[in-house]
């Protein structure tokens, strides 16, 4: 079955047949996710694919909006509890 590119799909190769020195070294395509409009910015994420990183995939997506609430000024717990005595 062949890949079908899915709203916020990237797909870019690596230009094999480059005419002259002006064309392009990567080329490609994207599907434009559902409910951008002109003039929206959005976030791109690539990953080296294919035989000695001849492609690059990736997804194109909104940015995560930040809550406009208060913010969150207490540490995030990443270790041990310093309360304990061990």
């Amino acid at each position: 079955m062949a890949y079908e590119q899915k709203p916020g799909d990237v797909s870019v190769f690596k230009e094999t047949d480059k005419r002259n020195d002006r064309a392009p070294d990567w080329k490609g395509s994207m599907l434009v996710p559902e409910g951008a409009k002109p003039g929206d910015k959005l976030e791109v994420a690539l990953w080296a694919k294919g035989d000695k990183g001849t492609m690059l995939a990736g997804s194109v997506k909104f940015p995560m909006q930040r809550s406009a609430g208060p913010a969150n000024d207490s540490p995030a717990h990443c270790g041990p509890d310093f309360d304990s005595p061990f």
